[in-house]
């Protein structure tokens, strides 16, 4: 009964109109008393609550001497009721659509990202957008695996390439239309190794420990750099072109040091099988 209660009132009736209604259901057809017996409203408030349900059409009242109470079938009721929240629903998104037009026209070239549905949903986001080429870089497989599907739905026709340190694709299973690349050793670029002494290694900055998981470029406008600090997933989003524009040349020259994977080993699958 408690559960019905609560469900009633996540779909918008009050709490004593989910109270008593469920006690209706249950009595069949019943008087004031037995309502408030049943339901536990207090008498003075039944009276109300049984206006209210009445105004919903929610019950039916019989009249006589007392007056007699019925609910009105649950279908009918939960179905109004779902269908008045979806329309709320619908209303609230064409409001704070229309409130958020003048924040839109605020352009803000950089974005933190802290939490990891807000992460996910914004990981989504630049993806389903993309219209011509993804770029990513990835350093840890459990992140890439999580949108490697999500990638995988738009590869047919967008070029899609990743690419991994040193073994860093083993075990990953390959999606078709995306292609998959390890990095190789650009020994005159910048006089070290890019991707495996910076971008791969973890980065201590006055006593807090910064780690890459994955960086995405898309269509060489808009960046997204999922990372840890101490532990704890953030991301940073970027459409400053100054920034994407540098970004999508230095990863371009990573790529051309690279060499494509055409058969990703499983090597690690087999060793973490073993462990287990």
């Amino acid at each position: 009964m408690d559960s019905a209660i609560e469900n009633l009132v996540q779909l918008g009736l009050k709490e004593y109109e989910a109270k008593i209604y469920v006690a209706l259901v249950g009595l069949g057809e019943a008087n004031v008393r037995r309502i408030h017996e049943a339901s536990g409203v207090p008498r003075p408030r039944v009276y109300d609550v049984l206006n209210a349900l009445d105004e919903k059409g929610f019950i039916e009242i019989r009249r006589g001497s007392p007056l007699m109470y019925k609910a009105v079938r649950p279908d009918i009721v939960v179905s109004f009721l779902k269908k008045d929240l979806d329309t709320a629903a619908q209303e609230s998104v064409k409001t704070l659509d229309a409130l958020s037009v003048d924040a839109r026209q605020n352009y803000s070239p950089i974005w933190y990202v802290h939490s990891d549905w807000t992460i996910q949903r914004n990981l989504e986001m630049l993806i389903e957008h993309v219209t011509r080429e993804l770029i990513i870089l990835c350093f840890n497989q459990e992140t890439f695996i999580k949108f490697q599907g999500l990638i995988g739905a738009i590869a047919k026709d967008r070029e899609i390439k990743v690419l991994f340190p040193k073994g860093g694709a083993d075990g990953i299973v390959p999606v078709d239309g995306i292609r998959y690349f390890e990095a190789g050793t650009p020994e005159d670029f910048f006089g070290v190794n890019v991707f495996q002494k910076i971008f791969s290694a973890p980065i201590p900055r006055e006593g807090t420990i910064f780690r890459l998981e994955c960086i995405l470029i898309a269509d060489d406008q808009e960046s997204m750099l999922i990372y840890t600090q101490d532990g704890n997933r953030m991301a940073v989003i970027i459409t400053l072109p100054f920034i994407t524009c540098v970004q999508s040349r230095l990863f371009s020259r990573l790529f051309e040091n690279a060499h494509e994977i055409k058969k990703i080993s499983s090597r690690s699958r087999k060793h973490e099988q073993k462990k287990n």
